[in-house]
């Protein structure tokens, strides 16, 4: 016999993990990162409601170079090959420490 899962804390929301420092946090505090359709391309998905999975990272530039390191992005979204971050960088170089 198995037990159902307990609840979540009230007020705490939904809970991601961090594909690049492994950090569980909650949803609101991470960013989306998703597949492009039809291209081996990641983006951010900052209205979080891309079809698709999704890889979640704190919007903070050392867990997506650990990310990238770990090879972490194209695992979290099952992709079958490398997967071009150049958009997430980007996205990751015009952000200031704090905003998402």
């Amino acid at each position: 016999m198995t037990t159902p899962p307990s609840p979540s804390p009230p007020g705490e929301g939904q809970v991601r993990t961090c594909v690049g420092c492994r950090v569980k946090a909650p949803r609101s505090a991470l960013v989306r990162v998703v597949l492009v359709p039809q291209s081996p391309r990641a983006m951010v998905d900052e209205r979080t409601d891309a079809p698709g999975r999704g890889a979640w990272l704190h919007a903070d530039r050392a867990c997506l170079d650990l990310a990238d390191r770990r090879r972490a992005i194209p695992r979290a979204l099952r992709s079958a090959g490398p997967v071009d971050t150049t958009a997430v960088t980007e996205w990751f170089s015009t952000r200031t420490p704090g905003q998402t």
